[in-house]
């Protein structure tokens, strides 16, 4: 007789006596013993690793706590699903059902492979938060949100690849035919989720090649997209519109368009056309002169970037004067209000040279023989004039009122002219 035999026969005279002193069954006991201690277990797991948890809050390490927070309650269940099946596999055993503990060492694998892939979810998520936002004890630099999601994300795609290839062997499946099978099944998936895949591989052009990041202003008049970053995954960007509502575009997308970032500017443009009258075109060397005197003395306005303020061309109704710089700031908000501050400026600077704003005008002139006579409406008699002319009209309309029906009728309505002589109408003519 071996030790396993020895120890085999002592367990079951061990789960005879305490079955017939506790008045239970002998097979019951062994399985009860297990989930004891199961409970015993977890809830030694349950106060050690939360007070270790919140002990590496406060670490200066950046792994540590992540490592913790993603095993604490995936180990906690492997505890209970272990004890599951070794008191299954023991009634089995009793019963003598060889089939079950087959069945149940594969179940219990498969679902240890569930358990580290939630683990592992658990860990990259709460990693990714410690790489953008390290512990403020810690000397590491931050790594910005594009990055952070990109690693996670790649790691957390080879870790669940690798589970379910060995998820397959455990239930059976040759990875020789798995292999045999991936060229005329890559084939077909090919076609059929071309349009996934390619967005995939979009996503990843963009997390390596970095054209923008969560949280930029992007935008494409190619496609009418403009708004803010708010997640890069790998089939979809997400962007937020300013009129609101977010708009979700295809990773595909941004290898066939061109993506303007206008969050890494360095500095905003100010290009602006001041057209001043023709009669100011003695005044317009001296409108220039200040304007540049004005860009240049004003802190807001980029000297290290071209600043151009010249007389540019004759138009059509104004002298056009071209005023080019740039700005330190680059908020859109605050650039606006130091356009207005230059604006308002520059109107105090042609109002002190007597000049004034052109606006389209146009000019009528009279042949000669012809005189235009503007009427004199602030002449004293004017109003005098105007009372008369309504009195005749007034009196007109009275007279013309107070005519019998006939004679209304022939004022009206004449007839034709009588002529006596026939010379008469031709000297006429």
């Amino acid at each position: 007789m071996n030790i396993s035999d020895s120890a085999t026969n002592l367990l079951s005279r061990f789960q005879t006596e305490l079955g017939q002193w506790l008045h239970i069954p002998g097979w019951i006991v062994l399985p009860a013993l297990i989930l004891l201690i199961a409970v015993i277990v977890d809830i030694a797991l349950h106060f050690v690793l939360n007070r270790m948890e919140r002990r590496l809050r406060n670490s200066p390490r950046r792994w540590d706590d992540p490592i913790l927070h993603g095993l604490r309650l995936p180990l906690r269940w492997w505890v209970w699903v272990t004890a599951l099946m070794v008191g299954l596999g023991v009634i089995g055993n009793h019963f003598e059902i060889e089939r079950l503990n087959i069945v149940l060492s594969r179940v219990g694998a498969l679902i240890t492979l569930l358990l580290v892939a939630w683990g592992g979810i658990r860990l990259f998520r709460r990693l990714e938060q410690r790489l953008v936002f390290p512990p403020g004890n810690c000397h590491a630099k931050p790594v910005d949100p594009t990055s952070a999601s990109a690693l996670t994300k790649i790691v957390g795609a080879i870790l669940i690849v690798t589970l379910i290839l060995i998820g397959l062997q455990i239930l059976g499946v040759s990875m020789s035919s798995i292999l045999a099978m991936g060229g005329f099944g890559g084939l077909v998936i090919g076609f059929a989720a071309r349009d996934v895949i390619a967005n995939f591989f979009g996503g990843m052009v963009v997390h390596l090649d970095k054209p923008f990041v969560v949280g930029d202003w992007i935008r494409s008049p190619e496609r009418q997209i403009e708004g803010i970053v708010e997640d890069i995954g790998w089939r979809l960007t997400t962007v937020r519109t300013f009129a609101g509502p977010p708009l979700y575009v295809p990773n595909a997308w941004f290898s066939q368009i061109s993506v303007e970032t206008p969050t890494r500017m360095v500095s905003r443009r100010l290009w602006e056309t001041i057209s001043l009258r023709y009669q100011d075109i003695g005044a317009i060397e001296n409108v220039a002169r200040d304007i540049r005197n004005l860009l240049l003395e004003h802190e807001e306005i980029n000297q290290n970037e071209l600043i151009t303020v010249n007389f540019s061309t004759y138009g059509q109704y104004s002298l056009d004067i071209i005023v080019y710089a740039f700005t330190h700031e680059t908020d859109w908000q605050r650039f606006h209000e130091i356009k207005q501050d230059i604006l308002l400026k520059i109107r105090d600077i042609i109002d002190s040279h007597g000049a004034e704003l052109a606006i389209p005008a146009s000019r009528i002139y009279f042949p000669e023989g012809i005189r235009h006579q503007e009427p004199e409406r602030d002449h004293p008699d004017d109003e005098e004039r105007d009372a008369k002319s309504r009195s005749d009209r007034d009196t007109a309309s009275s007279r013309t009122e107070r005519r019998s029906p006939d004679d209304q009728r022939r004022h009206s309505n004449p007839g034709p002219r009588q002529t006596e002589d026939p010379q008469d109408d031709d000297s006429d003519a």
